[in-house]
């Protein structure tokens, strides 16, 4: 054969090509192994059907429990014992508790460490405890850690990202949440405490919170039993590590985090109906936060017996919008819940307390006190074990202007809840959230971190000056915006601190940490809806961790890293700061937005200070005060 011959065949094939690329993959011939490999891929993958949960509406609670609603909850956290003698009195702290108002007690209590099958506490402590709650008509729960005291054997989470953690259980290991949870709840309904109090704030695991539901060997197993025909064969075929990849690419990811909610549900509706069974209006309670292991809720409460949630969201600065959002949020699902706003004696001011536990009981479900020790013990203000910066109160204050505030703020809200809402004090007006036009893309953008095409200089800038707070921070950081029919593109200039340099220790996709190191975060709500947004958390070298959070399913959960789009980042960096470029297209999380479509949004810099476009006054997860941009023409 000639040169000619190859080179006319080449230019022929090269035609082909350009036909069948426009005609798209249907039409394309297909090889002998190409349809060899077909054959041999499972008939069908997932079934998808729906996954329900049931409203269970606060609509009649049991009639030892009403005084929820009719006093809302005041509570306080210790670890004393209520039978203690308050310093300087001959009152019990017990006494004193109930002189301040407060109408539920919770006493933290543990396993022994060298033997976890046995608690010495529930034998010695508890007993006595409940004597002194009953004398003095004061509800005691008894508070328990999960996933603090592991004790083998158990089985080891995985995220959606594909680790596996070396410390943490799997939160739906039956056998290891009867040891940690169940056993020890049925103990203390059979000893006469009115409820229990499950934290699962995970102390001594690899972190402190499940970033996803777990994607271990067993959960992975039983979910493809449940909701695919051909299980043993898609087991085999994904690995461990892209579990949670696989189920982003099947559209599955948010349908198995759904399962998993409901799986824990029903785990936790098997441990209080065995309470109940003993005491009819056993109460459970959940720390830290809403959602923190979702599905936990939901199996705890009741529509007569709800499960109460201890937020530690509001420790510093007391309840805000996100804290009435979720209030509302609950009521509108008709979850049995009652939220709690936490005041954090360490941080928070008597004054501070006071204004807290007034706005919680008004407009939350109630309130309660955390360290509350600090107030129970060393009263005056001559011992420095008053102050411990961990655990202590407000430095130069004594244990009574803590409790003559809260005692005088109680007996007003009893005045006021018999008033109409109207005359209620207004919780504080917070600045409004930001806004900004993002027009439409006016020329190309080549997406390589340099920020040099036209199109950068008529995109929205958005300087971002302010922290979480509403106060003045940082260095110079600006984002710039712009979108067309497929993507929104999201550029950002940061520049260093004087003196620093680029900080981001660790690379790689999916990287849950990348929050700690140079780089911005992008948090997209389409619609404004308030219930599920998108997260991007971009370092200043172009690695990104893209997560969907969807309230509802979890409450205030950060949700799934195994989510993925096809985004694409560009990074480049000189001495005085780094630059991002992205392209986030729509189809994974979206309808493409029209002109006047108003979405929510945020922008946040971590590093050398936090630095938010919309300030939150609250947690970086506040969808209540994301700002908002309306996508225009020009």
């Amino acid at each position: 054969f000639t040169a000619m011959q190859y080179l006319e065949a080449l230019k022929a094939m090269h035609e082909r090509l350009d036909v069948l690329l426009e005609q798209g993959p249907d039409r394309w011939p297909k090889s002998e192994l190409f349809s060899a490999l077909k054959q041999q891929e499972p008939a069908a993958e997932l079934d998808l059907r729906p996954i329900n949960f049931e409203p269970e509406p606060i609509d009649k609670l049991h009639p030892k429990l009403q005084w929820l609603k009719d006093r809302k909850v005041r509570a306080l956290w210790i670890g004393d014992d209520l039978f203690d003698k308050f310093t300087g009195t001959e009152k019990t702290k017990g006494e004193v508790i109930v002189e301040a108002g407060f109408n539920l007690v919770r006493i933290g209590m543990s396993t022994d460490s060298k033997n976890r099958d046995t608690s010495t506490e529930l034998v010695e402590r508890l007993p006595d405890n409940v004597k002194e709650a009953r004398r003095i008509g004061l509800p005691l729960l008894i508070g328990w850690r999960y996933g603090s005291d592991h004790q083998e054997p158990y089985r080891r989470y995985r995220s959606p990202g594909g680790q596996l953690a070396s410390r943490s259980c799997c939160p739906m290991d039956e056998q290891y949440i009867e040891r940690q949870i169940g056993r020890w709840a049925v103990a203390v309904a059979k000893l006469g405490a009115d409820g229990f109090s499950i934290d699962t704030e995970m102390y001594e695991s690899d972190q402190t919170n499940y970033p996803g539901p777990c994607m271990c060997d067993n959960c992975f197993r039983v979910y493809l039993d449940t909701f695919s025909s051909n299980p043993q064969s898609l087991y085999d075929q994904v690995e461990p590590e892209k579990r949670g990849l696989w189920l982003s690419a099947k559209k599955a990811a948010e349908h198995y985090a759904l399962y998993a909610a409901k799986r824990t549900e029903e785990q936790y509706d098997g441990i209080r109906a065995r309470c109940q069974a003993i005491n009819p209006a056993f109460l459970f309670a959940h720390a830290p936060f809403l959602g923190h292991v979702p599905g936990i809720e939901e199996g705890l409460g009741t529509s007569t017996v709800p499960c109460l949630v201890f937020s530690e969201r509001e420790y510093t600065k007391g309840p805000a919008s996100q804290s009435f959002a979720n209030v509302e949020r609950l009521r509108r699902k008709g979850a049995p819940v009652l939220y709690l706003c936490g005041a954090f004696t360490t941080v928070q001011t008597p004054e501070m307390v006071e204004d807290h536990a007034l706005i919680s009981s008004l407009y939350c479900d109630g309130w309660w006190l955390y360290y509350a020790s600090a107030v129970l013990n060393y009263p005056g203000t001559d011992d420095p074990k008053a102050y411990n910066p961990t655990f202590g109160r407000i430095k130069g204050t004594s244990a009574w202007d803590y409790l003559d505030r809260i005692r005088s703020v109680h007996a007003r809200v009893d005045q006021l809840l018999k008033k109409p809402k109207e005359q209620w004090p207004k919780p504080k007006e917070l600045p409004p959230t930001p806004s900004a036009d993002v027009p439409r893309r006016k020329g190309t953008i080549n997406i390589d971190g340099k920020l040099d095409e036209s199109a950068w200089k008529q995109a929205s800038k958005l300087d971002v000056t302010l922290n979480r707070w509403g106060e003045k921070a940082g260095p110079l950081t600006r984002i710039l915006l712009c979108w067309d029919e497929e993507a929104l593109y999201v550029a950002a200039r940061c520049q260093f601190a004087e003196g620093a340099k680029l900080n981001v220790p660790q690379r790689g996709r999916d990287n849950a940490a990348i929050w700690q190191f140079d780089g911005v975060e992008i948090f997209l709500d389409p619609g404004a809806s308030g219930t599920r947004y998108v997260q991007f958390m971009v370092s200043a070298l172009g690695d990104i961790c893209d997560v969907m959070a969807d309230v509802e399913i979890g409450g205030d959960t950060f949700g799934n890293p195994g989510w993925n789009t096809d985004v694409q980042v560009a990074a480049t960096n000189n001495a005085e700061g780094y630059f991002l470029e992205m392209r986030i297209p729509f189809d994974d999380f979206a309808s493409p937005p029209k002109a006047g479509d108003v979405w929510a949004a945020n922008f946040y810099r971590f590093i050398p200070v936090e630095q938010a476009w919309s300030s939150t006054y609250a947690g970086f997860h506040t969808p209540a005060r994301f700002g908002r941009l309306k996508f225009v023409t020009e």
